[in-house]
């Protein structure tokens, strides 16, 4: 018998005569009939079994030397989900808006632990790779990729192929395995696909330049960046420049700002700020380029590299080389010039596009992925191993556009041969989990027709996939079908579709395209019109990045997997330009077989849906959102939940993770918050602090947000803040230490927590209102004298007085807790202070402060039986306390909780949320909360806000939009260059709330969630 774990072998007969052979035979079948039987299965699970396909030889190659034997390979074995039902199940369901699942999202690194192939799995393949004589590695993060190593003739033997050597089209060399790769056939079933044997398949570029990129010695006068609620537009040096070539804007090229215009993109709330676009680039470009076009254009997107293989080098631009990365880069900065963009780059081969989609995928740093690389349908290749990448993408909820060629119907005409071969569509726009963007053509700022992009040199791509298919019960798409549609390509059954391509469109035309700048040298600028589907799919990338960051999307995550909520929106004019012109795609007037895919009213597979109205679309996405379910508060005596302590502090750069729901406290005892919690009021205090830093907090499973809830400066001490916060998957909560050098010792104490249940309370905000100040006495019966240490001042809330002798607006009755800014100012020595319920014990602190140092802190407290709340001064030294009323909860009325972020929503450095960059200094800073109708119903919100770069001493004050500015106070600070933070509940009027200092500060405004009447 063979050893099932043992290489292949023959069986070998010498040493044993025929009649012995017959003997052993015979006594096998007379002891037992299922000897042989289990034998003969044993041996027939060994015979190798092939895996995918053969490449296809690239189009215009020639064959030219083989690789030597003893060439080096780096190959990727890509295995099997352990459940791929559950999988698709899965993703289908947190990508249906129909879902009960919709936006359940698995966080970065889950995927392998819930998907990926289990143990026995990976050991089964690795022996076997082992004992074919290859070298494997490690199984990847994800649990689907085992890296191996090997020479040519290792893989020769290993695999039954051969290796032919190719000249390409272009003057490159490479090779490719000359059959599909046999593996042992008891794993044969375990894996997906196998990559790096062929590395003459090339991917291609998406785009139509209407000329080679030229150089124009004209130096573009820098415009200052005005990202944040305005449109970018080009300089004039380059407008002039075009001008005096003839060339009109939204004619003969599309700039910036035009571009914008015509896509409803302009003057966007915050330009995608904060969203994260991923460019997949193949290779090589001009990062200068990319700079002089956003100094000309007013843009400031953060740009940066991430290199996954491949090599570094100065592009050939005078050939086209980079000018389709820098096409990629620029569109996006035009469209959402707030956004962080990542460019992967790495080798044209297939085993460089599989690594750089994995390390997109794997890193999961951007909600928004955009593909402008792409090849025949025909040429499948790591097909197989790219849909488990997309699948993946589509589970953490990562949209990944691209592009759907640019030969119209007849993709795969290069290839020759059949009428399938020929008539077929774009590879990676054909997979099932991806956005297929195909191209459109318009002119002129607000265009009044949309057609088919068909200059017959060109065509969007679109068609009908050969090998996809679709379940029409899971997936939307499946069950749209356009003109021309043909299920007998694909062998679709009952409940099945073929996979259709385009899903969407957008321009493409290169007579009227876009402006891009390619390289900087000493003959100046080098420039193009580029058109091509491959620029459409970055537009699209840009839309959907700005959906991401808007506050109606921020509530519940990113957009996602695209298709199924797209759609749900067929025909919807306010989100697509619908093109019905019955334009077509078809190149058959170039002499290539063709098919007549027609554009007509709803889906078709000349530009899918349409090209999208930017904010009908964003507004329509957002809207598909479940909507959050309201949250009632239970206040709890303040619990100590975490104290990290010198040793566990959390790292300079490093982040934890807090369980809550069903969680202990920090001695171990249940911390009393149920399941099903959907978020959680809590005092954070970070200490022994050095440098700058911050800290942010939220929700475990979502990605981290660009917003902060406490900043510190040297020797900060203890800083605390109050933090109102999701809880995310596992009913967790996430806390990420940004200092660059230093540590954090961070001390969690639990206030109270939402639920979507009637049992707790609701909140009635209150227009600010002062208490009390020791520094002044009041009609508290305060007295204007400091708070002595270990002494108490009690004060009446519930049915009490403000500090000049009027109603303080709490009932005397059915209060639970009460929202109050207390500050501590001009206090001795280091000091704490814990804000109780009258008659309470203390279990914790409110406020920490340093020597003299002013320290704000938002604080929601039980009142006590006799509607008191007391502040104890826990430390040695005096410090003067001044408390405002901001609300109170209550079983009779009132306003229940929705999450709406972590979201930056204003921040003056950048001009974000206002109307220029400037610091706040005596102006009012008018904060518009319509986001998409998602806070249109608030009565108040909850912020966070941060002042930094202050002159001096000097303080905030917020309040309900369009009313007069009341007397008090919610962050208070002292001196030049300081940096704090604090918690702001403010009642919102007009559908605004207002902010002003009186001392110059930038002002940073973070939202967290918001109340409303149901």
């Amino acid at each position: 018998m063979l050893d099932p774990l043992g290489p292949i072998r023959t069986p070998r007969t010498r040493g044993i005569g025929r009649a012995t052979t017959l003997a052993v035979v015979t006594a096998a079948l007379v002891a037992g009939a299922g000897l042989p039987t289990l034998a003969t299965a044993q041996a027939e699970s060994l015979t190798p079994k092939r895996v995918g396909s053969a490449p296809v030889v690239p189009h215009g190659a020639t064959k030219s030397t083989a690789p030597a034997d003893i060439t080096q390979i780096d190959l990727s074995i890509t295995l099997q989900p352990r459940d791929q039902v559950a999988l698709t199940t899965f993703v289908n369901a947190v990508s249906n808006p129909a879902s009960p699942l919709y936006k359940h999202y698995l966080g970065t690194g889950e995927f392998g632990k819930r998907f990926g192939a289990d143990a026995a799995t990976v050991a089964s393949v690795r022996q076997a790779l082992t004992a074919a004589g290859l070298h494997p590695g490690e199984v990847s993060a994800n649990g689907l990729t085992i890296p191996v190593k090997a020479t040519v003739a290792e893989a020769k033997k290993a695999f039954d192929t051969d290796f032919a050597g190719y000249k390409l089209a272009d003057g490159s060399t490479g090779f490719s395995n000359t059959k599909a790769p046999a593996v042992r056939g008891d794993v044969a079933g375990k894996i997906a696909g196998i990559t790096g044997l062929d590395t003459a398949t090339r991917a291609t570029p998406r785009n139509v330049p209407k000329q080679k990129p030229k150089p124009a010695k004209v130096k573009p006068n820098a415009v200052a960046p005005h990202n944040i609620n305005a449109n970018p537009h080009l300089c004039s040096d380059w407008s002039s420049f075009l001008g005096s070539q003839g060339m009109v804007d939204g004619q003969n090229y599309y700039s910036s700002g035009t571009l914008a215009t015509a896509y409803d993109m302009n003057n966007m709330p915050d330009g995608a700020f904060g969203a994260t676009v991923a460019i997949m680039s193949l290779e090589n470009y001009s990062s200068a380029a990319v700079n002089e076009y956003q100094s000309c254009n007013g843009t400031k997107a953060n740009v940066s590299n991430v290199r996954v293989g491949g090599q570094a080098g100065a592009p050939d631009t005078a050939n086209g080389e980079g000018g389709e990365t820098a096409l990629d880069i620029e569109t996006v900065a035009s469209l959402a010039p707030g956004s962080t963009i990542l460019v992967y780059q790495d080798a044209n081969t297939e085993q460089g596009l599989v690594d750089n989609y994995s390390r997109i995928v794997n890193d999961n740093r951007a909600s928004v992925v955009s593909i402008s690389w792409g090849r025949c349908d025909l040429v499948r290749g790591a097909d197989s191993t790219l849909n488990l990448i997309l699948q993946q993408a589509a589970a953490q909820g990562q949209s990944v556009v691209a592009a759907s060629g640019d030969s119209g119907s007849t993709d795969c005409y290069r290839y020759g041969g059949t009428q399938d071969a020929r008539l077929s569509v774009d590879n990676p726009a054909a997979l099932p989990y991806i956005t297929g963007v195909g191209g459109t053509s318009h002119s002129g700022s607000v265009p009044s027709s949309f057609s088919t992009w068909n200059d017959g040199q060109g065509a969007g791509g679109g068609g009908v996939s050969k090998y996809w298919k679709l379940s029409d019960a899971d997936n939307p798409a499946g069950s749209v079908h356009g003109a021309g549609y043909d299920p007998t390509v694909c062998g679709a059954g009952a409940g099945e579709s073929c996979r259709q391509v385009p899903d969407v469109s957008a321009l493409a035309d290169p007579n009227h395209g876009y402006l891009v700048f390619t390289n900087v040298d000493s003959q100046g600028v080098w420039y193009s019109i580029y058109g091509g589907t491959s620029a459409a799919a970055p537009l699209w990338a840009a839309i959907v990045a700005t959906a991401n960051s808007s506050v109606a999307c921020a509530a519940n995550g990113p957009v996602g997997f695209l298709n199924p909520a797209l759609y749900k929106l067929v025909g919807n004019t306010s989100v697509f330009n619908d093109v019905s012109d019955f334009s077509s795609n078809d190149l058959t007037a170039s002499g290539y077989f063709g098919g007549s895919y027609q554009a007509t009213g709803g889906y078709d597979m000349a530009t899918g849906l349409g090209s999208p109205k930017g904010r009908g679309l964003i507004a329509a996405l957002c809207r598909q959102l479940p909507s959050q379910p309201a949250g009632s508060f239970t206040s709890v005596s303040p619990t100590r939940l975490l104290d990290t302590g010198v040793p566990g502090a959390i790292p300079a750069r490093g982040n934890t993770s807090l369980q809550i729901a069903g969680g202990n406290d920090a001695k171990g005892n249940p911390n009393g918050v149920p399941a099903g919690v959907t978020a959680v009021a809590l005092n954070v205090t970070v200490a022994n602090t050095s440098g700058v830093g911050y800290l942010t907090v939220w929700p475990t499973g979502k990605a981290q947000p660009v917003t902060s809830n406490i900043n510190w400066v040297d020797h900060s001490g203890a800083v605390p803040n109050l933090v109102t916060v999701p809880v995310g998957a596992g009913g967790k909560i996430s806390m990420f230490n940004g200092a660059w050098s230093s540590p954090a010792r961070v001390v969690v104490d639990l206030l109270g927590y939402y639920t979507p249940d009637t049992a707790g309370a609701n909140f009635v905000p209150l227009a600010p209102a002062r208490l009390f100040d020791t520094r002044y006495g009041d009609a508290n019966n305060t007295a204007k004298a400091p708070v002595a240490g270990g002494a108490d001042i009690s004060v009446k809330i519930a049915g009490g007085k403000d500090a000049k002798g009027n109603a303080n607006g709490v009932p005397a009755t059915n209060v639970t807790a009460v929202v109050l800014n207390t500050t501590v100012t001009r206090g001795q020595g280091d000091g704490w202070m814990a804000v109780i319920p009258t008659g309470g014990a203390v279990k914790s602190s409110n406020l920490n402060w340093t020597d003299k140092k002013t320290v704000p802190n938002l604080v929601v407290v039980p009142v006590g039986t006799d509607g008191k709340v007391t502040f104890h001064n826990g430390m040695g030294g005096q410090v003067d306390v001044l408390a405002d009323v901001f609300g109170y909860f209550t079983s009779d009325s009132g306003a229940k909780f929705h999450v709406a972020g972590p979201k930056r929503i204003v921040d003056t450095r950048y001009g974000k949320g206002a109307a220029a960059p400037g610091q706040i200094n005596g102006n009012t800073l008018h904060i518009n909360l319509n986001d998409s109708g998602v806070l249109a119903g608030a009565t108040s919100v909850v912020l966070n806000v941060t002042v930094v770069n202050t002159h001096g001493d000097g303080f905030l004050t917020a309040w309900p939009g369009n009313t007069t500015k009341p007397g008090s106070s919610n962050l208070n600070w002292m001196g030049v260059n300081n940096m704090i933070a604090n918690a702001v509940v403010v009642p919102v009027h007009d559908n605004s709330v207002d902010i002003t200092t009186n001392s110059p500060a930038d002002v940073i405004v973070d939202l967290m969630g918001y109340y409303s009447a149901s």
